[in-house]
């Protein structure tokens, strides 16, 4: 009877719950409204904000940006998905590049009817690569069109390189395509700023940050959270990366403006970067609009004219242009098209002429210059003779 009434005192004590470390960290994401995704017994955070389209960032609002991605006529700036499957992406890395180096926080926002969603996902601990991927790639579909600041060149492909150690577990890698600010800055600003960082440019459009943390801070950071499990200290990562996805859409905006709009300052680079997307037409077009061209911008239109078979048009260009090039030109077409002989001598010593006066520091450029120059004249006085 004894061990009997034993036996139902234990069975009716309350069982003794164990918390895990675990259990204790996601306790305090759920606390800042972080969201714990599971996969295969490993876990990650996927944190979220919502913004309304008529809040304004950096001078425009969201939906100014989302009516850009329709309406943008520089091929550059062009989509050809529609705006929900456009990811204005970054991430977080523990290192600059190698097979060594992880990704440890992965956002985007992306545009939906009414609103632009903010999204991050957070690797916990290094292992648990599998439920990050998983749930990153599963979120964002099988096609999507990332706009990022060198993601081109960087993020992506640190993606690409992760995913190879899950990618037996993981779905594979969506189709992509790219429209990289980094490359438009450069274009537009880099005659203007020392650096075109983000940050830079964001300063330079009257949007320094104040209270962000640097950038290369964020290993140190991420190392120390995964020690501790500790939210808080990961906290200045997250807010970093953040404020870097939601001025990818504020940039993207004022880009498309730049290139676009006809009062920017900007013309000539329009023309040139039109005509290395190889859309003569309209380089063309843009060419012919310029005031006051620099030469380069008139060598340019001359060769753009003749390798569309307008070279007529292009003639007084080059002579306007003068330099050595364009004097070559005239002497090509002189000899083979006007069949003037004398005519391309002409210009062939008008071109020597230049060549060799060009500062020393050039010296080398200009005597190949010059035995190319003389080889040619040589050639049109046998012609001649």
């Amino acid at each position: 009877m004894k061990a009997k009434l034993s036996r139902l005192i234990k069975t009716n004590e309350p069982k003794q719950v164990t918390v895990t470390p675990d259990d204790v960290e996601q306790a305090k994401w759920r606390e800042r409204g972080g969201e714990i995704l599971t996969f295969e017994q490993e876990w990650c955070v996927r944190l979220k904000q919502i913004y309304p389209l008529d809040e304004t960032y950096h001078d425009y609002t969201f939906g100014e940006a989302k009516a850009s991605l329709a309406t943008s006529t520089h091929p550059f700036f062009q989509v050809d998905v529609p705006s929900e499957q456009v990811l204005f992406m970054d991430t977080e890395t523990t290192g600059l590049r190698g097979s060594g180096t992880s990704i440890f926080l992965i956002g985007f926002a992306r545009f939906q009817d009414d609103h632009l969603e903010m999204i991050q996902y957070v690797l916990p601990h290094p292992a648990f690569e599998t439920a990050f991927y998983y749930h990153f790639l599963n979120d964002i579909g099988d096609e999507v069109r990332f706009v990022t600041y060198n993601g081109k060149s960087f993020d992506w492909p640190q993606i690409k390189t992760r995913h190879t150690f899950v990618r037996s577990k993981v779905k594979a890698l969506p189709a992509v395509g790219h429209v990289d600010l980094l490359h438009a800055s450069r274009r537009l600003l880099k005659p203007t700023l020392e650096s075109v960082s983000l940050k830079a440019v964001e300063a330079h459009f009257g949007h320094a940050r104040t209270d962000d943390m640097p950038g290369f801070l964020a290993p140190m950071h991420y190392f120390q959270y995964v020690k501790e499990r500790e939210p808080d200290i990961i906290q200045p990562v997250i807010e970093h990366h953040h404020a870097d996805c939601l001025s990818l859409v504020s940039l993207y905006k004022r880009l498309c403006h730049l290139v676009e709009a006809d009062e920017t300052p900007f013309g000539e680079e329009r023309a040139h970067w039109l005509n290395d997307l190889g859309n003569a037409e309209a380089a063309l077009q843009e060419y012919e609009r310029l005031e006051q061209p620099t030469k380069r911008a008139l060598m340019r239109q001359a060769l753009l004219l003749k390798r569309t078979g307008q070279m007529e048009q292009a003639l007084p260009l080059f002579e306007q242009v003068g330099t050595v090039e364009a004097f070559v030109e005239l002497a090509k077409y002189a000899e083979h098209h006007q069949k003037d002989i004398n005519r391309a001598i002409t210009f062939t010593e008008q071109a020597l002429t230049l060549s060799e006066r060009k500062e020393t520091v050039l010296r080398q450029t200009a005597l190949t210059e010059m035995r190319a120059l003389r080889h040619r004249m040589n050639r049109l006085e046998r012609k001649r003779s």
